[in-house]
């Protein structure tokens, strides 16, 4: 019977909207709209009831050291401590600490990235530019040494490498010809049940290379994000020295003697200054 009661179509009961002579005073205020206003009164009210209840239960007699160092001035709380104040001993301290923290910081850097320079080869031409997603190429060369400068003038890359056309701007992965040979004779046979080599159909064909072009992508995609690590870590590494630098510059002008300027500040690098010489003994 509950089934039949639901199966009978119903008159949907809506909250009015604001009659026409009351189009002045505004929206007319829904359930919904009262619920969220009630809401946020109810999370006042309960917030400051808390606070009440924590001034009246509060020990009069609670003391913490940050009382020394602040009052109370138009109703905020202010501290005290004049950072200014802190004696040359310990901001030359500070300083030292600093130091050590970026230099460790720059040969962690600078090690990664000498790591991963060394275990990936150089990018090649035959990467796209959607792969590199913005890094930069390494700019290295392949140099040969000829004979003499007709062979120099004549000299066929692809001859050289005993590859194809297609394949001498690489500089990695440069496949021989006896090597694209071999590929290409295993992509297009396969084994049966036996053992016995057997032509492979077109669909299994490109099945195969469907599988290599989305390796190849897998590869290249870990290859770019391999270099935008290691530039990462580079350009890092030239921060931090520069920040040590900065301090360093900072430290020795604290020091003693007779200086002037040489360079501006520049290309976030610290200004260069010169010592006078000395006279030592």
């Amino acid at each position: 019977m509950s089934s039949l009661r639901n199966a009978v179509k119903r008159i949907a009961h809506k909250e009015r909207s604001q009659p026409q002579k009351r189009q002045h005073l505004g929206i007319l205020q829904k359930k919904k709209d009262y619920k969220k206003r009630a809401d946020d009164y109810h999370r006042k009210q309960d917030r400051i009831k808390t606070m009440r209840t924590k001034a009246a239960m509060r020990n009069p007699d609670e003391f913490y050291f940050g009382m020394q160092n602040s009052q109370v001035k138009d109703g905020h709380h202010k501290s005290t401590t004049d950072y200014r104040d802190v004696p040359p001993e310990m901001v030359k301290l500070m300083k030292d600490q600093d130091l050590s923290y970026f230099r460790m910081q720059k040969q962690k850097d600078a090690k990664k990235a000498e790591r991963l320079q060394a275990s990936l080869h150089l990018l090649s031409n035959d990467v796209d530019d959607e792969d590199l997603e913005g890094i930069s190429r390494a700019s290295q060369k392949h140099t040969v040494f000829v004979e003499d400068q007709k062979e120099a003038d004549h000299f066929d890359v692809a001859k050289h490498f005993d590859t194809i056309p297609e394949l001498a701007g690489r500089k990695f992965n440069r496949l021989r010809k006896e090597d694209i040979k071999k590929a290409a004779k295993e992509s297009t046979t396969g084994h049966d049940e036996k053992g016995r080599e057997t032509k492979l159909t077109r669909k299994q064909i490109e099945k195969q290379e469907k599988a290599a072009r989305k390796i190849a992508k897998k590869l290249a995609k870990a290859r770019a994000a391999a270099y935008g690590e290691m530039e990462a870590r580079t350009k890092r590494a030239e921060a931090l020295q520069n920040a040590e630098d900065r301090i360093t510059l900072e430290k020795n002008l604290q020091g003693k003697g007779r200086k002037r300027k040489v360079r501006e500040a520049e290309d976030g690098k610290p200004a260069q200054y010169k010592w006078r010489r000395r006279r030592l003994g």
